[in-house]
């Protein structure tokens, strides 16, 4: 298994950007070639064997700053357990996911699922046939019935960085509802704001308010200009005190 939802969208650094040749540097709006899979939703679901699990199971592919890269292709194999999943080969949206449905094999136990994107990654996903059935596990990919914001979740945190430099891989923000599930289906404005800190008179710049595209808010173009330690951005969604905000990891910025 490779890891749960917060930690999964641990991405790979772009630490060469600031290093490369314009001819190679990726701009906001661009996306390149596919650098990690990741596991978005459904993982360590229960179910009766012989069942489908009620939640899909959710990956985005993603390239070296965290976007999602579309017409990436995704194969699904079957582990341990036996059981199906439909469909086995799939393409990624626009914003990079793929998803699939899981029918646990015949016997209770164990069953597991690996996600495949050829030359790049593999990660896992695992579940559980009881003979008392089960309830869902880490979420889905859609809203279903019940589309109400229930909590926020930061998928990829910041990472330290240089003043006025743009922060990579970009911090990715999910909207989840109370059953822990992404809410894809609806479009929510997220935004977020510069706290903590050690650097005096530090302000966060660039698109600080972004629209959910799968129940995803990606901010692409995020500067912090004052060099410090222990920064912190908080998420929240605007006009809507029930659903709490969320605070990042803190995260460093050095003077260039």
């Amino acid at each position: 298994m490779r890891v749960p939802l917060r930690e999964a969208f641990v991405l790979a650094t772009a630490a060469g950007l600031a290093s490369c040749g314009g001819g190679d540097l990726v701009l906001p709006g661009d996306v390149g070639p596919p650098a990690d899979l990741v596991v978005v939703a459904g993982d360590e679901q229960s179910a009766a064997p012989g069942t489908q699990l009620a939640d899909p199971l959710l990956v985005r592919v993603v390239d070296a700053q965290g976007a999602g890269v579309p017409e990436a292709p995704v194969s699904w194999v079957i582990g341990e357990g036996g059981g199906s999943v439909a469909p086995a080969d799939t393409k990624t949206s626009a914003e990079g996911l793929a998803q699939t449905q899981w029918t646990l094999g015949p016997a209770p136990g164990l069953n597991t699922v690996s996600a495949v994107v050829s030359g790049v990654a593999v990660v896992s996903f695992s579940a559980s046939a009881t003979s008392g059935g089960g309830g869902g596990g880490g979420g889905g990919g859609g809203g279903g019935e019940d589309s109400r914001a229930d909590r926020l979740v930061f998928l990829v945190e910041p990472t330290d960085t240089e003043e006025g430099e743009r922060i990579v891989p970009w911090p990715t923000v999910a909207v989840m509802d109370e059953a822990g599930r992404v809410i894809a289906d609806v479009r929510f404005e997220v935004e977020v704001e510069l706290v903590g800190g050690e650097g005096k008179g530090a302000k966060l710049d660039g698109k600080r308010r972004v629209e959910t595209r799968a129940g995803l808010a990606v901010f692409d173009d995020l500067q912090v200009k004052q060099p410090g330690t222990g920064y912190v951005l908080r998420a929240h969604l605007p006009g809507d005190a029930a659903v709490g905000a969320v605070d990042s990891r803190a995260f460093d910025v050095h003077e260039d």
